[in-house]
C-alpha cells in the first residue's frame, strides 16, 4: 500500500513523534511511505528513517496582508494537491487540525481516501479563524477522523459517529542509554532530577509547574527541575523562575534529541498541562521507567493508571500539584513502586497493536471509497 502522510513540519512535538513511529512501522510492514511537509527540511528537528521519501514544500510563509494570506493559502492548496497526486497514494493521512483542514480542501473531489488525526480537544484548543469556522465542512469531506483518546473523540461529537474512531498513540521499549545528551553547565548530575518536557507554550502551563515547585523547593535542596523544550514563552518562563528564586534549582535545557538519557537518569516526571490529547512526553517518561505526576486533562486518565504507575492531580490546581510532588520527592519507596509498573505502557499501547488498528482502518476506508466510486 502507498501511504502518504501530511504534517506541517517535523518540529519537536508529540504529533511529529507519532508520525515518525507510524511511518517507520508502516515501512517495516512492507508499505511504501511518503511524508509531505509544508516546512523546509532545514527547520526539521526530527529526521525520517531511510526508505521514507520526504517531500518538503517550503510553503510556511507569514502573510503581510489579507490579500497575501489568500494568495498563500491558494498556493498551498494547489501545491499540496499536486504533491499528493505525484505520490499516487492508496491512502492519505494528515496530522493535526490545521493540516486536516488544508488537506481536506486541497484534495476536494479527488479519489483518494483521506484520514485526519486529532491530537487535542478542539473545544480547548481551537484553530485560528477562519480555519475553525471551516473545520466542520472540511471534516465532513474526510473519510475518517482518528482521535488519539476517547476524551478528544467525545469533543468531536458534532461529527457523525461513523466519521469518528479512536486509535491511541503508540509507545515503544526504550533501551538503556549510557551516554548523556549535552546539558547546560548548571545542571548538577549529583542532584535528583524532576524532569518535564514539552513546547514552552501557554497550554503546557509550565508557570504552574514553577509555582508548585517553588512551594516545596526549600524542603528539597538536593533536587533540580529540568524543563526540556523550546517555545515562545521561554523568556517569560525564565523570568518567572528568577522571580520565584529558583535560578539554582530550575534549568531550561532547550529541546534535546533524544531526551531518553535524561529521562532515564531522572527520578520523577511531572506534566502540568492545561490540555493534552494523549501525551507522548508522558508516555515516553513511563516507557523510561519513571514515576509520573500529571494534571487531569483530556486523555491523561486513559494513559496513567492513578496510584499504579503515576499520580493524577486536579487540573490547574497548584496546591495539589505541589503536594503530589512533595509526596513523591520525600518517598523513594513510593517512587520505586510506581516506577516498577511504568514500563507496562509499551505493552498496553504497543506499536504492533496500533499498526494493526491502522491497517484495519485503512482497509475499511479503501473499501468504502471503492464502493462510493462504483456508485458514481
Amino acid at each position: 500500500m502507498q501511504i502518504t502522510l501530511i504534517i506541517s513540519g517535523l518540529a519537536s512535538g508529540g504529533a511529529e513523534r507519532v508520525l515518525l513511529l507510524l511511518a517507520k512501522g508502516f515501512l517495516q510492514r512492507g508499505h511504501t511511505v511518503t511524508v509531505i511537509t509544508l516546512s523546509n527540511k532545514d527547520t526539521d528537528f526530527y529526521s525520517l528513517p531511510p526508505g521514507i521519501e520526504h517531500v518538503a514544500l517550503n510553503l510556511r510563509k507569514k502573510s503581510a496582508t489579507l490579500l497575501h494570506g489568500v494568495w498563500n493559502t491558494l498556493s498551498r492548496f494547489i501545491r499540496l494537491r499536486q504533491a499528493v497526486r505525484e505520490t499516487q497514494p492508496d491512502v492519505v493521512i494528515s496530522f493535526m487540525a490545521p493540516m486536516n483542514i488544508l488537506t481536506s480542501f486541497a484534495l476536494f473531489q479527488t479519489k483518494y481516501p483521506k484520514i485526519g488525526t486529532e491530537h487535542c480537544s478542539p473545544k480547548i484548543i481551537p484553530c485560528e479563524q477562519p480555519w475553525e469556522m471551516l473545520r466542520y465542512f472540511a471534516y465532513l469531506n474526510l473519510n475518517k477522523i482518528v482521535s488519539v483518546s476517547q476524551h478528544v473523540n467525545k469533543d468531536l461529537n458534532w461529527l457523525p459517529e461513523e466519521k469518528r474512531t479512536v486509535i491511541y498513540n503508540p509507545f515503544i521499549p526504550i533501551p538503556k542509554m549510557t551516554s548523556q545528551s549535552s546539558l547546560p553547565s548548571d545542571v548538577d548530575p549529583n542532584k535528583k532530577w524532576i524532569t518535564s518536557m514539552g513546547r514552552l507554550t501557554y497550554v503546557k502551563r509550565f508557570d504552574f509547574l514553577l509555582t508548585a515547585f517553588q512551594a516545596v523547593a526549600n524542603q528539597y535542596p538536593d533536587w533540580q527541575l529540568l524543563i526540556l523544550g523550546e517555545g515562545e514563552l521561554k523568556h517569560d518562563l525564565e523570568n518567572l523562575r528568577d522571580q520565584l528564586g529558583l535560578s539554582e534549582q530550575v534549568v531550561f535545557t532547550g529541546a534535546i534529541n533524544p531526551p531518553f538519557p535524561i529521562l532515564q537518569k531522572s527520578d520523577l516526571f511531572v506534566m502540568s498541562s492545561r490540555s493534552e490529547g494523549f501525551p507522548m512526553a508522558l508516555g515516553e517518561a513511563l516507557a523510561c521507567g519513571l514515576p509520573v505526576i500529571a494534571t487531569d486533562c483530556s486523555g491523561v486518565g486513559e494513559l496513567i493508571r492513578d496510584g499504579i504507575d503515576g499520580i493524577i492531580v486536579p487540573n490547574e490546581d497548584v496546591t495539589a500539584l505541589a503536594a503530589a510532588m512533595s509526596r513523591l520527592m520525600s518517598s523513594e519507596v513510593e517512587r520505586n513502586c510506581l516506577a516498577s509498573r511504568a514500563t507496562e505502557v509499551v505493552e498496553r499501547f504497543s506499536l504492533n497493536q496500533v499498526l494493526d488498528e491502522w491497517e484495519i482502518l485503512m482497509d475499511e476506508v479503501l473499501k468504502e471509497q471503492h464502493l462510493w466510486s462504483r456508485t458514481k
